[in-house]
């Protein structure tokens, strides 16, 4: 892992993971704390950083798990048995049937 410096100029969603992306949000942190415990006003990249950070964790995070549950059913369909595949099927071509009227 490489050491990365968080600053106004960086841009949170060229961050290549989302551990680093956590480095950052804490690297940000950290910096807010060290204004705050000098009685300093934190500068507003700062704060803009910290929220786009924690979005672009929460829609990287999102994103996986969307495809990891996408392929949890992809495998769930794979092994549902045959009368439960025909059932389905079935069912979508009663639906076809009926919108084709």
């Amino acid at each position: 892992m490489r050491i990365m410096i968080i600053e106004s100029t960086t841009s949170v969603e060229e961050v290549g993971t989302v551990e680093m992306l956590m480095l950052a949000r804490n690297q940000l942190k950290i910096i807010d704390e060290g204004y705050q415990g000098l009685e300093l006003e934190t500068p507003e990249w700062i704060a803009e950083k910290q929220l786009a950070v924690a979005q672009e964790i929460t829609s990287r995070v999102r994103a996986d798990l969307m495809r990891q549950l996408k392929m949890a059913k992809a495998r769930r369909s794979a092994e549902a048995p045959k009368e439960e595949k025909l059932a389905k099927l079935d069912a979508k071509i009663d639906m076809l049937e009926k919108m084709l009227q």
